[in-house]
């Protein structure tokens, strides 16, 4: 079990999972979730280190940040200014082998704002995750989201 898995019980295990059951589903899994545990705790470091070395994180905004200390003082600043005592959630749509060593993830969730249990339509995303495994560690390659639903700012 990983570190993020621990700190929930197998129920909310369970439910985050969802129709995802496999061993190697849940490993590859393990990535959203040792995120959304380093952003519980607005850890900057923690985030960039689930990324690979020259892992890429792209969001609304023109946000580009290529490498693990170009992520790491990107969200230093966002916890510090409009992220603080934030959180994370979501849950996986879809889990895709590549090949053994890459998998495609997508995801909906969003931020919590401070003291909120459900995310605001203004925060909920769509988010795509490129996974690699590295020896016997999964990692993010890259990472993009967009605004989803009744908050997307971007209509068609």
């Amino acid at each position: 079990m990983n570190k993020a898995s621990a700190v929930l019980d197998q129920s909310q295990l369970d439910a985050y999972y969802g129709e995802f059951t496999s061993a190697r589903e849940k490993e590859v899994l393990s990535v959203p979730l040792r995120l959304v545990s380093a952003w519980a705790t607005n850890d900057a470091a923690g985030v960039a280190n689930v990324f690979t070395e020259d892992g890429i994180l792209i969001l609304p905004g023109d946000v580009y940040k290529k490498g693990r200390e170009e992520i790491r003082a990107f969200m230093a600043a966002a916890y510090a200014g409009p992220f603080k005592g934030s959180r994370v959630t979501g849950r996986p749509v879809d889990v895709r082998f590549v090949s053994d060593e890459v998998a495609l993830l997508r995801t909906h969730g969003g931020i919590l704002a401070p003291g909120e249990t459900e995310i605001s339509p203004e925060l909920a995303v769509r988010s795509t995750w490129i996974t690699v495994k590295q020896g016997d560690e999964w990692l993010l390659s890259g990472y993009q989201n967009s605004p989803r639903g009744a908050g997307a700012t971007l209509r068609w």
